[in-house]
């Protein structure tokens, strides 16, 4: 990579863990690939964060290799990016440290994709104890009870009791989740400042991790002294953004409980096809697009769009007096194809060529992280 030019720098990165789908790489990898002709790009192997839940070692070890071969075989390019293995780079976890000496618990309880994956949301107590209350007191005739008998202790033993039980269910299962879950926008935020980054291209599900690394980086400047840059969010282009197969009002997922919800890259292209012949649609039969009315036929839509480079007009007109049965098939065919010749790159791609380039990456990361670490310590008075 060019490190003398003057274009933006953008970093982003995918943790190795679970099954990279055609949604990670029409939703973010494609896009990097595009971007690589006017940006300097850095792009991580974010191995760190796949930790923040339980991982094999021997999968974790094959899953790394794997996504560095999505990368390359999906065109991003270590003569135009650096590619590297986060945690080939101390200064990620040394700069996290720091950071959460200014970070607040506000800041983390906030955000949706730890209240999603650990089930606490501490912004919404007050619902949970107003349901809590609905359910044990008026649901169950209690409240009638009390009302009929006037009785004071009654009502304040049944509130005790309803509060009791809740905070207690609540610490119950905030106390079962690691603290790695918890603390990783920190990290992240460590990852994005560490490089000068300009932008960060993320999906309109992620902008609020962006939000805390813009905060962390403000909050550390005034205190301290200017250091890091504020980085921009780049939301991903409109209709990169797939849906799972078996429920297409959510997101397709790599660590989804049934194959059915994605197409993994790395799928039998026979495997893939009759996936999407068993997807989601809805009811009628006509090829439209509406995310509103017809959720599951849109998001086969766009897949077919995204990966043709077909407008979404065209195909609705090519197949207008057709239904769902022959649009399956011919998508299908095009899955079939793409991974075919996706898995063609892939596969002659070997481990070592692999480990060389992320080598050499984090050989070309790394002055840049710990120059910015340098900065940090004496601005923080350690050094």
């Amino acid at each position: 990579m060019t490190k003398t030019n003057q274009k933006p720098r953008i970093f982003s990165g995918i943790q190795p863990s679970g099954n990279l789908h055609i949604g990670n790489y029409l939703g973010a990898i494609t896009q990097w690939v595009e971007m690589q002709a006017e940006y300097n790009c850095i792009f991580c192997v974010v191995d760190y964060h796949a930790i923040t839940v339980p991982q094999k070692p021997e999968v974790l070890r094959a899953k790394i290799m794997e996504t560095a071969k999505i990368y390359l075989a999906a065109g991003i390019d270590p003569k135009r990016s650096i590619i590297f293995q986060q945690s080939d780079i101390s200064a990620h976890t040394e700069l996290c440290w720091i950071f959460n000496t200014i970070t607040q618990n506000g800041d983390l309880t906030k955000m949706t994709q730890f209240k999603d994956k650990a089930g606490v949301d501490f912004n919404s107590l007050e619902k949970g104890l107003s349901d809590s209350w609905n359910e044990k007191i008026f649901n169950s005739g209690l409240i009638k009870k009390i009302e009929k008998e006037k009785d004071i202790s009654l009502a304040l033993n049944s509130a005790h009791e309803v509060i009791w039980d809740f905070v207690q269910s609540f610490k119950l299962q905030f106390n079962k989740v690691g603290v790695g879950l918890f603390d990783y926008p920190v990290l992240m935020a460590a990852d994005i400042l560490l490089y000068n980054t300009d932008v960060v291209p993320v999906g309109d599900d992620q902008t609020q991790h962006v939000e805390l690394a813009r905060d962390i980086a403000k909050r550390f400047n005034n205190r301290f002294g200017e250091i890091f840059k504020v980085p921009e969010v780049k939301i991903k282009k409109e209709g990169a953004r797939i849906m799972g197969l078996d429920n297409p009002e959510k997101k397709m997922s790599k660590s989804a409980a049934s194959d059915a919800n994605y197409v993994a890259l790395t799928d039998e292209p026979d495997k893939a096809a009759k996936k999407i012949m068993r997807a989601v649609t809805d009811t009628g039969k006509d090829i439209l697009y509406d995310k509103e009315n017809k959720p599951g036929i849109t998001n086969l839509i766009s897949i077919y769009s995204n990966l043709t480079e077909t407008p979404v007009r065209d195909i609705e007109k090519k197949y207008k007096r057709k239904g769902y049965g022959d649009f399956k098939k011919d998508l299908a065919e095009i899955v079939k194809k793409f991974l075919a010749d996706f898995q063609k790159k892939y596969n002659a791609i070997s481990d070592k060529d692999v480990r060389r380039i992320l080598n050499e990456g984090a050989d070309q990361a790394r002055p840049i992280a710990e120059e910015t670490l340098r900065k940090v310590k004496e601005k923080i008075g350690i050094k």
